[in-house]
């Protein structure tokens, strides 16, 4: 028997021999720490990298280099035993211990004394280990720590059974994604498997703690190992609320299948019962869709179930074929007050569903689609409710290339009007539309006159407009559209330049008695810069502005010369009306030019975004209208949105409101959220909520208070509705609840972590 101080590398799966020449040497000293980058849920990595990479163990050069302060080899095969600091190093795989013994016949490495296997992603450090480095598998006992990286998954574990390099079992452990030694909540188990194949593991006998508090048993769980998806409970919502009382609410999400997947959401309300919610999403080659669908029977508060259902499908065939269907419905008109966030219902007077079939194939485009409305405003009347349409076919040819120069086009469409109230004018609408132009474009203007031509046809039933049930309408529309593109190098700004686009828009339309036509779906929508250059002031075809207009409007752009990006945009335009109209938005008829319209868009490279819409009307200075918002986003997610809306009419002020939301870090790991909604003209306050954020290494507690003015409700204070939401996510394991960030991404302009 011989004993050296020794260093000895062996070719991977073949006895080391006393051929090998064997150096004596003093143990080597610990290398120096490498650098680690910063783990994404602590600031700081679990493990830190290693160099050499995990698919070079078994490659047939890959040697085995064993260090120790003491050696010897005795028997045939050889056996070797190393006392003192032991290491044995197999590409990125160290197993090390104060005592080790390697069989090289078998393969076995028996570790005595603090066993340590350390290798790309894991760390298990135990009183003694067995391991078969040819199959990768191996017994660990008594585990004071263990660590693997893809989940940040740390813990302690009386047995850890290594199966192969992929699939280990836990006996006695516990579990945590937080770092050592500062365990906001940890998951210990009887037993437990990690496979890192699927990603997924399980927990047989799990008690969850936090700060060393039990809070929850479950016979048997499922955990996520990294960022896949994993079926299990994500983060509950408790929440406090006027009209509903304490609720809790406790999702869990399923993974059918890589393309499948669902959310049941049963919600606990105490004044009312349990409410169980599911979503259900697809994605298939050629189909995907969400199914939202939500059920309380017997209400105690309403006295009758309660349901409501959100649909939405996209269909995609080949390059040509599209179709939709979005479905909204709910079992009674009061739904929308009572769970209206649910589904996004609470501002809707009317819910509306429509499916929606299209073929697009180049210059040719067909499609049909029908569309149906619900009342879910109980102060709404059957009347007020829009028609639907059951159907509506319509056609487009607009062929890329026109006759030499000019360009022409042809639109069609064939709709029938429906409503529940049968003295309500109803009934098929059919309309033509051809159009025929002669663009003339170059880089630094553009002229473009154009001549269109409107064929519209009823067939009416209910209450008649007019005298007759076939009314029809022809006329055509005559425009000019032209404009002039200018540019210099800025003389305020450094590597930017100016534009200047002054744009003439020309349109005229003959008189048409309209008086008998029904108006299904037309309306005056508010005047903007871009609509001034529209060939109809109305939506719908059932009205056609007629008169002469002359529309003058200039933008002037800062643009970078380098990045192209738009700093800054500000528009100006007013049309002139320069004969009398007898079809003309509601009060416009005698008027002979509009209110001016002026738009600014500002954005910075330091994040501050602000716009402007001003109009007013020269004829009477007291109508104006403003729309004014300002927005910075900073670092860390960092938002701050203001935003102020006013309107006078007759110079009475009808309408002053201002709203303001924000995000930010108030110290590490602190974040607030704040809203306000605030009605000047009225003195009330329309909405308010603050919320807290404290998240760590791997938890985040979130904490809302919101308050919203009912609607219908008086104008007294007192009648805003509370509600009270608190959500705790133990990141690893309960997965991310949505509820109060879906929240916080709708009342925050701009605010969407990523998560």
């Amino acid at each position: 028997m011989r004993n050296y101080g020794v260093s000895v590398i062996s070719a991977h799966r073949r006895p080391i021999t006393s051929a090998i020449a064997l150096a004596a040497l003093l143990a080597a000293p610990p290398a120096a720490t490498q650098t680690e980058d910063r783990w994404a849920l602590c600031g700081a990595p679990l493990l830190p990298p290693i160099a050499a990479q995990p698919g070079a163990r078994d490659a047939s050069g890959t040697g085995i280099r064993i260090r120790a302060d003491q050696g010897e080899m005795r028997g045939n095969p050889p056996m070797y035993q190393f006392r003192g600091n032991a290491t044995l190093t197999r590409a990125d795989q160290t197993l090390s211990g104060e005592q080790l013994s390697y069989d090289t016949g078998s393969g076995q490495v028996v570790i005595e004394q603090g066993a340590r296997l350390r290798e790309t992603g894991l760390l298990i450090e135990g009183r003694r280990a067995s391991y078969w480095l040819d199959d990768n598998r191996g017994r660990f006992e008594g585990v004071r720590d263990y660590r693997i990286a893809a989940g940040h998954l740390q813990g302690s574990a009386e047995t850890i059974i290594r199966q192969d390099a992929s699939l280990s079992r836990y006996r006695g452990v516990t579990l945590s994604t937080c770092m050592p030694g500062a365990e906001v909540w940890q998951l210990s188990a009887t037993t437990a498997t990690i496979d890192n194949t699927s990603r997924q593991g399980r927990a047989w006998n799990a008690v969850l703690s936090i700060h060393d508090l039990p809070v929850f048993y479950a016979p048997y769980l499922q955990f996520p190992v990294g960022d896949e998806r994993l079926s299990g409970f994500l983060a509950p919502t408790i929440g406090q609320s006027t009209n509903n009382g304490t609720t809790v609410s406790l999702p869990w999400y399923w993974n059918i299948a890589p393309n499948y997947d669902a959310t049941i959401t049963p919600t606990s309300y105490w004044k009312r019962g349990l409410l169980t919610d599911v979503e259900f999403r697809y994605l298939e080659r050629w189909l995907e869709g969400d199914v939202k669908v939500s059920y309380l029977p017997d209400d105690d508060r309403y006295g009758d179930d309660r349901w409501a259902l959100d649909q939405e499908h996209q269909l995609r065939i080949g390059d040509a074929l599209r179709g939709e269907l979005h479905q909204q419905r709910t079992s009674d008109p009061s739904y929308s007050d009572d769970f209206g966030d649910e589904f996004n219902y609470r501002s809707a007077r009317f819910l509306e569903s429509d499916a929606r079939l299209s073929w697009d194939d180049g210059p040719f485009s067909v499609s049909i689609d029908t569309q149906y409305w619900q009342r879910v405003d109980p102060d709404a009347t059957e009347s007020s409710q829009p028609l639907a349409r059951e159907p509506r076919l319509q056609l487009d040819y607009s062929p890329l290339a026109g006759a030499g120069p000019l360009r022409w086009s042809v639109a069609a469409e064939t709709v029938e009007f429906t409503h529940p109230d049968a003295a309500r004018t109803q009934g098929r609408r059919t309309d033509l539309a051809p159009r025929l132009s002669l663009p003339w474009r170059r880089l630094g203007y553009f002229i473009e006159p154009a001549v269109s031509w409107r064929y519209t046809e009823y067939d009416l039933t209910g209450d008649l407009p007019g005298d007759s049930s076939t009314p029809d309408r022809s006329m055509p529309i005559y425009s000019l559209d032209a404009g002039v593109f200018l540019e210099r190098p800025s003389t305020l700004f450094e590597g930017v330049y100016q534009t200047l686009e002054p744009r003439l828009f020309y349109r005229r339309a003959p008189s048409r008695d309209q008086a008998d036509l029904p108006d299904f779906d037309s309306s005056a929508p508010t005047l903007t810069y871009s609509s001034m250059f529209r060939e109809n002031g109305f939506t719908g075809v059932d009205r056609i502005e007629d008169g002469e207009r002359v529309t003058l409007g200039v933008t002037s752009r800062f643009i970078d010369s380098v990045s192209g990006r738009e700093y800054l945009r500000a528009s100006a335009g007013q049309v002139f009306y320069t004969q009398d109209r007898s079809v003309a938005p509601a009060g416009e008829t005698e008027r002979d030019r509009s209110d001016v319209i002026t738009e600014l868009r500002l954005s910075l490279p330091a994040g501050f975004s602000a716009r402007a819409d001003y109009r007013w009307d020269p004829e009477n200075s007291g109508n104006t209208s403003l729309l004014a918002e300002a927005g910075w986003r900073g670092a860390n997610d960092t938002l701050v949105n203001l935003a102020l809306r006013q309107r006078e009419v007759d110079g009475e002020s009808t309408l002053e409101q201002a709203s303001t939301s924000l995000t930010l870090p108030v110290a590490r790991g602190w974040r607030v959220f704040a809203g306000l909604v605030e009605d000047l003209e009225a003195s009330e306050t329309r909405e308010r909520f603050l919320g807290i954020q404290q998240s760590g290494c791997c938890h985040a507690l979130r904490l809302v208070s919101r308050e919203t003015l009912q609607r219908n409700a008086s104008l007294d204070a007192a009648e805003l509705e509370r509600e009270i939401m608190l959500e705790i996510e133990l990141r690893g394991l309960g997965g991310i609840g949505d509820r109060i960030q879906g929240f916080l991404d709708t009342e925050i302009d701009g605010y969407n972590p990523g998560r």
